[in-house]
């Protein structure tokens, strides 16, 4: 008899241990199953909502300044066929500038000015009087990055040119554009630059 109530103890005791488990594995699963576990983020998620996204101001002007080259245009009706143009910062708003043209039959000619940035594209400053200038907007330029476009209206037609920004160190004009590019610098020193700090805009 206490042999019997021996091995009925010994197996309500083995019986109750290996139950034991079962049950904490089935409690931690109701745990688990009533707290969601957190997935992570992607890396591309935490750029996307972490980034700053700046508009562009059309009040602050881009820095055209540098060496462009012809990428194609024309002038009134005609191909222009090499062309070549400096831009050099003045101010925080006005951009001197001088460049060369040919077209196809035609020897090259130079032009000289002042673009004034206002409201959003740059336009022509135009010399008044000897120390007085207004704007006109028969010459507009408009950035895109790398590339102008410059238009032209006069009372004979219309030059439009697209521009490329020229990247290269020491790329210069075409042995074409040279002669009308020393010639161009010249003017634009004498007429705008020198006399722009006593330029007095009406």
């Amino acid at each position: 008899m206490p042999f019997i109530l021996t091995l009925v103890f010994a197996f309500f005791f083995f019986g109750c241990a290996a139950s034991t488990p079962q049950n904490n594995h089935t409690n931690s699963k109701s745990i688990s199953a009533s707290s969601p576990t957190k997935l992570p983020i992607s890396p591309q998620v935490v750029m996307l909502e972490s980034r700053t996204i700046y508009k562009h101001n059309k009040f602050i002007p881009p820095d055209i300044s540098g060496n462009y080259e012809l990428e194609q245009g024309t002038d009134n009706y005609k191909n222009i066929s090499n062309a070549y143009m400096t831009i050099e910062k003045l101010d925080d708003i006005n951009y001197g500038y001088y460049y060369a043209i040919q077209d196809e039959k035609a020897t090259a000619n130079s032009f000289v000015g002042i673009f004034r940035y206002k409201d959003g594209e740059f336009v022509n400053k135009v010399i008044e009087s000897n120390t007085t200038t207004s704007l006109n907007d028969n010459i507009k330029l408009i950035s895109e990055g790398q590339r102008l476009k410059l238009v032209v209206l006069t009372s004979y037609g219309k030059r439009t040119i697209i521009w490329s920004r020229v990247l290269e160190d020491g790329k210069k004009e075409h042995e074409s554009l040279t002669e009308a590019m020393k010639i161009g610098k010249v003017d634009y020193t004498q007429i705008y630059k020198e006399k722009f700090k006593n330029f007095t805009e009406i």
